[in-house]
Formats: structure tokens, sequence, C-alpha cells
């Protein structure tokens, strides 16, 4: 008798220390809802989510998409071979817009552009809540000098025309209002500032840009950076520094066209604004159109790594523009297709896709081929996780 009750003993005592372990080391992992306590810090709200998303849901957050409204607005525009092989307007054939809230439904958005107003905003984080983790989207747009792409909203005088009044404070003024209104409308992150030097006026951005003199673009962007931002309140949004980099004195004065460039003028002329992006808390980058002494930008580790990575210690996150990615290989020719650009632009440093459908399975399949390390797929979602985070979008997705 003795025997069997110091047996039974023995074996409550090891059920007990195994489920003191379990719960130790895997309960809190498995239920914990640390990303959704508004009290807790963010790093362990990032930290926390990051342990329950799957490598499908994170590389989700890196996908950007036109917003459904938008694109029955392109269809309407665009017919026969245009609709299909013209970019410029944002369609996807065999891509419905039922098709589409089933992606945002399923995680695999993680943000939207061209949202049209309010009420589409709305209607997108509604969708996004309904998702397995309920991770709120991140919704960008080009408002350059205001809101100008929403109904209703205020215009600014351009970029060229705030530089000449070379008052920083007037400036900053003009990002708060223009960020207020952003967020008003359901946005969050606007594609500005421009802090690109404009060094040939052949070429048809000058307007969006602050001017030839690198000392002045850095504190008119500067001022641009900190009044959108602020303390990333309810009437803030993310900024986003573009166009890295040396977009400004293109060979024929095209956008986009190739730039030869020494590194002393690179580090004279064109990086100074930039860096002064990172030193006023700039969260996003956004890479340039043309080619770098013959690498685009959208594929240049040196820019994208070893410059705005390691030597600035940029921790935000870094969006292409415009179907970039694909002009890789369509433009630049420098890969055999969709698949190997992916590849060089996301182990070069790209975070996110603007925009469509042909990002998540590639990337995906690379990850799994291991020809992209899973740390560059959680360092990008992480970084926009912690911007959702920043502007209170787990709190209050809904305007």
């Amino acid at each position: 008798k003795t025997f069997k009750w110091k047996l039974m003993l023995e074996r409550i005592y090891y059920f007990l220390v195994v489920f003191c372990f379990i719960q130790t080391f895997y309960i809190p992992t498995a239920f914990s809802q640390t990303y959704k306590d508004p009290d807790a810090k963010i790093e362990d709200r990032v930290k926390d989510l990051m342990s329950k998303m799957t490598l499908e849901e994170k590389i989700g957050q890196m996908c950007q998409f036109v917003a459904p409204a938008h694109i029955e607005k392109s269809k309407r525009r665009l017919k026969g071979e245009e609709f299909i092989y013209d970019d410029q307007w944002g369609t996807y054939p065999g891509l419905n817009a039922e098709k589409l809230n089933q992606k945002v439904k399923n995680g695999e958005i993680g943000s939207f552009l061209h949202v049209k107003d309010v009420a589409e905003a709305n209607e997108l984080q509604k969708l996004a809540q309904k998702s397995r983790l309920g991770i709120p989207l991140i919704i960008g747009i080009d408002a350059i000098h205001g809101h100008g792409m929403v109904r209703g909203t205020t215009i600014f005088p351009t970029q060229i025309g705030l530089a000449s009044t070379w008052d920083v404070g007037l400036v900053r003024d003009v990002a708060q209002a223009t960020a207020k209104e952003i967020r008003a409308t359901g946005m969050h992150w606007t594609f500005s500032p421009n802090v690109e030097v404009a060094r040939d006026p052949r070429w048809g951005r000058v307007g969006e840009t602050f001017g030839e003199d690198p000392l002045l673009v850095g504190r008119m962007g500067q001022a641009f950076t900190k009044g959108y931002q602020g303390n990333f309140g309810n009437e803030n949004v993310i900024a986003c520094a573009k166009h890295f980099v040396a977009g400004g004195e293109p060979y024929n004065g095209t956008n986009a066209s190739p730039m030869d460039v020494s590194e002393r003028q690179l580090r004279e002329i064109w990086l100074p604004p930039f860096k002064k992006q990172i030193e006023a808390g700039v969260f996003t980058f956004m890479a340039s159109h043309n080619e770098i002494n013959g690498i685009p930008a959208h594929a240049n580790d040196f820019l994208l790594d070893e410059i705005l990575r390691n030597e600035w210690k940029f921790d935000g996150f870094v969006v292409s523009d415009w179907m970039d990615i694909e002009r890789i290989h369509k433009l630049h020719k420098i890969t055999p297709g969709n698949k190997q650009s992916i590849l060089k632009s996301v182990n070069a440093g790209m975070s996110m896709h603007m925009h469509g459908p042909g990002f998540k399975r590639p990337l995906l399949e690379l990850v799994e081929e291991g020809l992209v390390p899973v740390k560059k797929i959680d360092d990008a979602c992480s970084a926009i996780l912690k911007a959702k985070f920043l502007l209170g979008l787990f709190e209050n997705p809904i305007v």
C-alpha cells in the first residue's frame, strides 16, 4: 500500500511539473492577447502578434492593393488591350471586388492606396476585422500639397511654391492641416515629402519638390515630416521620404530615366535631404523609379541596406513605387522575370509592394526555397505592424 501511494504521489508530482512547464512556456504564447492591450508596450504588442502569425500572414502585411472603387473607375476609363497592359491606372484582370474583399478577410492584404473616401475606408477596415487576427489596414494616399485626391479637402500651394516662402514653420502648419484631413477620411499614410533635389528643369516633377538646393530641400522636408507625424496621435499620419534617390537630374529629362552619379555627388547633393528625414523620425521611405549607376533603386542594396539600414540606422519600412518591382524586369531588364525581380528587391531591403496580386505567391515560394531569408520577412512585417500600433489603428480602425 505504501509503495502504491508513493508511486501515485510521484505521478501527480511529475504531472504538476509538466503542467507548470507547459503553462510557463506554451500557454502564454498560444492564448496571450498582449497585442490587443492598448496599455502594453508597442514592442511587446508587435512581438506577441508576430508569434501568432503564419508566414503567409506576414507576407500579406507586405502586400498593398488599389482599392475596389478606384479599380471600377479604371475599368470604365480603359478599353480592350489597354485594360490588360496599361498599369498606370491600377486594374487587376480576373480579380473582382468580391475576390479582393475575400483577400482582406483572409489576411492577405496589409495596405491599400487610392481609397475613394471615408465610407470605402471604413468598409475595408470592417473586412480586415474579420480576418483571423483582426489586423487593421494601413491606407496610403498621395497627399502631396494637401489631401487633394479626396473631394472637399484643402489644396495648398505646390512644394516649389511653399519653398519660396523660406518659412519652415508655415510649411509644418500645412503638413499638420493635411494630416488632420487625411485621418478624417480614414487614411493614415501620405506618400510625402518628396525630398528629391530638382536639377533639370525639363523633369516633369520639379513642382513636386522643394527645389534645387539640398539644404533648403532637407529643411522643408523635415518640416513636412514633423508636421505629418507629430507624436503619432489620432490626427497624425505616417510620412514617406521619396524618391530614394537621385531622380531629379535624369539623362533626358524624363521621369524614370537613368542617372549616373559619383559617390561624392551622391553624398553631397542627393543623400543629405533624405538623411534629414531620418533625423526628423520619418517612418517610411519610397524607392525611386530610376537606375543609379546602372542599378535600379528598387534592387539597390547599397542604398536600401548599406546606407539606409546600416549607416543611418533606419528602422521603419520601405515601400516600392507604383509597380516598380515589376519594372526591374520590364523596364530595366536585369532579371528574366517577375519572381527574380521580387528576389532582388526584397533581399535588397524592400518591405512592401505597391501594388497588386503578383507579389505574395512568388515571395512565399522564394522563402520556402531558401532564397529569401525569413528574417527579411520578419523585419518588414514587424515594422509595418509597429506603424499600425503607433497610429492607434488596433483600437480605432473605423472613422
